[in-house]
């Protein structure tokens, strides 16, 4: 009896000892257990029980930590230490601009356009590689984000699309002679775009050099299109606004702790209902039906530069 009652205390004396125990959580979500003897800016510095009960003094880098619960008393005066509460890490830069310049693909059919060049008399082999010069184009794309955590940020995101076509057509005058006009098409489509948006973070090595991130974002689109031909067709200037989403991929390499290099990759996608047609004399308001309307998927593969402050 006397035994059991002794083995009894035991049990709840480890039970408390253990409950007591500092917490480290880090990015990773492993949890060391410890006493927190300091912390600052850069690193936590901890005490842990080694063989033969022996103390021994380590630290960890906060960005390498995502919260920690300290429950032992301290004797520093540091404001945002709150004894018992759980207490999230602040990244050491937590703000990020990006930078990205690459190319981009329109990845939706161009069908329409092609069988509008072909109504004018435009061969269908030299319609088909006009629209596909206008489904290539460059990207320019800059974001601003402030992390909340080592993980998670929100900001704001831009983005550029620019293609252009010019060809010369020769055109049957009519079908009854063999007469010809000759035709010049030059083409500058622009797609802006605008909106909020979050940033996921993931290392993907101990030595924090690679990191993996992931934007998600929504906001205002803005198409353009300038249509420059010969007499007797008119300049048309095509315009229309709309709302879309933007997907983004980044990895990233950090040759020093305020910058990081990488490969990017955005899925952006819009969808077109209405367009404003405008010559030199009017303008007119089209309200497209389901199968006319402009769908702007896109995808942008570029650069990217990020600085961290």
């Amino acid at each position: 009896m006397k035994k059991s009652l002794i083995a009894l205390l035991l049990l709840l004396f480890s039970l408390q000892f253990l409950s007591g125990q500092d917490k480290i959580i880090t990015i990773e979500q492993d949890t060391i257990l410890c006493r927190i003897v300091a912390i600052s800016p850069a690193y936590i510095h901890y005490e842990q029980k080694g063989e033969n009960q022996q103390v021994i003094g380590k630290f960890i880098p906060t960005e390498q930590v995502l919260e920690f619960l300290r429950t032992t008393p301290s004797s520093e005066t540091n404001p945002y230490l709150w004894i018992g509460d759980r207490q999230k890490i602040k990244p050491a830069r937590p703000w990020l601009i990006g930078i990205q310049l690459g190319g981009a693909s329109i990845l939706t059919s161009s069908a329409n356009d092609e069988r509008a060049m072909i109504n004018m008399n435009i061969p269908k082999s030299q319609a088909s590689d006009y629209c596909k010069q206008l489904k290539q184009g460059w990207s320019f794309s800059g974001d601003i984000h402030y992390l909340l955590s080592n993980l998670f940020g929100v900001g704001a995101r831009y983005s550029f699309f620019v293609s252009s076509a010019q060809q010369d057509f020769a055109i049957k005058a009519n079908d009854y002679y063999p007469e010809y006009m000759y035709l010049n098409i030059k083409e500058k489509q622009m797609i802006h775009y605008v909106g909020p948006s979050v940033i996921f973070q993931q290392w993907l090595d101990k030595n924090h050099k690679f990191q993996l991130n992931e934007t998600l974002s929504a906001g205002y689109v803005h198409y353009r299109d300038e249509v420059r031909m010969m007499f007797p067709y008119p300049n048309l200037l095509v315009e229309g606004n709309t709302w879309g989403a933007n997907v983004g991929l980044s990895a990233e390499y950090y040759p020093v702790s305020y910058l990081s290099v990488g490969l990017n990759a955005d899925l952006i996608y819009a969808k077109l209902t209405k367009l404003d047609y405008s010559t030199k004399e009017e303008t007119q308001t089209v309200n497209l039906n389901k199968n006319d309307q402009l769908n702007l998927l896109r995808l942008d593969y570029s650069l990217s530069i990020r600085f961290h402050f």
